[in-house]
């Protein structure tokens, strides 16, 4: 054998071995792709969409600090002083499209520390659905503020009517007055159905409204068997103004209540105008027979704005479902000031002066508020 043949040998046998090892080889797997976040600005800012889904999620809320005045009220016992209170709110939304519309929910979660911002609402003997309500959220737990889903124009759920919509400032109120009555107002949140039809600058909607969500169930023994409301609402808007007009029954008290609201914008703020009237007492609006209130929001700057602001109520005496007799009115400001991204600071400070036809008297209030959102 030559050095020829013996090289030769070799080779083959090197390279039938390295042929063998080859087919045995482990191929590493390719890592999974990342999926990392994506936004959604299919449904404005601060959605994002929940991965592996092609559903747009936004999480918001905000901290509150509040410290709020009065003075004495003796028309309904009230004495004055201060309180502090600490909010915390917390929003999810969700979003998504479908062939019917868009697919949206809400849930809204807040909680106070201050243990006396619950409700109650008391019914006078002899008046349909006789009692005293109170809501859940007279503690520090969280509790459902406004949580609710839509699809398309229809939404169902647990939110906010007209009445809770109110001007700018902190002075003209849109879901009664400044003083108790021992009527049934401020019923502004229950679970309710509605259906909004939204042409751009026309729209409208029709809502039915079970009233007293907390109060268990209505039944024909406790006097409860209605408690249903029914509503309606229609907005236009032309340029800088937008006017709307509601109209609402509710079936215990057998009343109607209307009111209209025209914001517009003029010089270097926004002008608001308030206006009520109830065929008597009743869900939507108890306070007065009738009232019209102003606010005009100021912006004198990038950061600071203030909003002057006067209301008056005809006939604010309470008896049975009759509003008849006494009035009362109130003037205020609110300044709002921006102290940086998503911070802000509220002050106001009112006076208000109620004759009912019996007695009168009057009271300052107030507060001081710093927010920050998120």
């Amino acid at each position: 054998m030559n050095i020829k043949s013996l090289l030769l040998g070799s080779a083959a046998a090197l390279a039938a071995v390295s042929g063998a090892q080859a087919a045995d080889a482990i191929v590493a797997a390719e890592p999974e792709p990342l999926e990392y976040v994506r936004v959604c600005d299919a449904f404005g800012t601060g959605y994002f969409y929940i991965p592996g889904t092609e559903t747009c999620l936004k999480i918001g809320g905000y901290v509150r600090v509040q410290v709020d005045g009065r003075s004495d009220f003796d028309l309904n016992g009230q004495s004055g002083g201060y309180r502090t209170n600490t909010r915390g709110q917390i929003a999810v939304e969700a979003k998504s499209d479908t062939e019917y519309g868009t697919l949206a929910s809400k849930i809204t979660l807040r909680a106070n520390t201050n243990t006396s911002n619950g409700y109650s609402i008391t019914i006078p003997a002899g008046t349909p659905g006789a009692g005293t309500y109170s809501g859940s959220q007279a503690n520090n737990d969280f509790y459902l503020e406004e949580t609710y889903l839509q699809l398309g124009g229809l939404r169902v759920g647990y939110f906010y009517n007209y009445f809770d919509n109110g001007l700018p400032g902190e002075t003209v109120l849109s879901d009664g007055g400044p003083w108790s009555n021992g009527g049934l107002g401020g019923d502004t949140l229950n679970n309710s159905v509605r259906y909004t039809y939204d042409a751009g600058s026309f729209s409208l909607y029709g809502q039915v409204d079970a009233f007293n969500s907390q109060a268990g169930f209505k039944t024909d023994d406790a006097g409860t068997d209605d408690q249903i409301g029914v509503n309606g609402v229609v907005t236009g808007k032309f340029g800088g103004v937008t006017l709307d007009f509601f109209a609402g029954y509710d079936f215990d008290s057998e009343e109607a209540a209307f009111a209209s609201t025209l914001t517009a914008a003029i010089g270097p703020g926004s002008l608001g105008v308030f206006a009520a009237y109830a065929t008597g007492a009743n869900r939507y609006f108890d306070a007065a027979e009738w009232t019209i209130g102003a606010e005009y929001a100021i912006k004198l700057n990038d950061k600071f704005s203030i909003a002057p602001g006067a209301q008056y109520w005809d006939n604010v005496a309470f008896d049975g479902n009759d509003l008849d007799g006494g009035d009362a009115w109130r003037v205020g400001v609110t300044a709002d000031y921006k102290i940086t991204t998503n911070l802000a600071a509220k002050a106001t400070i009112n006076y208000t002066d109620v004759d009912n036809g019996v007695a009168s008297d009057d009271r300052w209030d107030g507060f001081l508020r710093l927010q920050r959102s998120f």
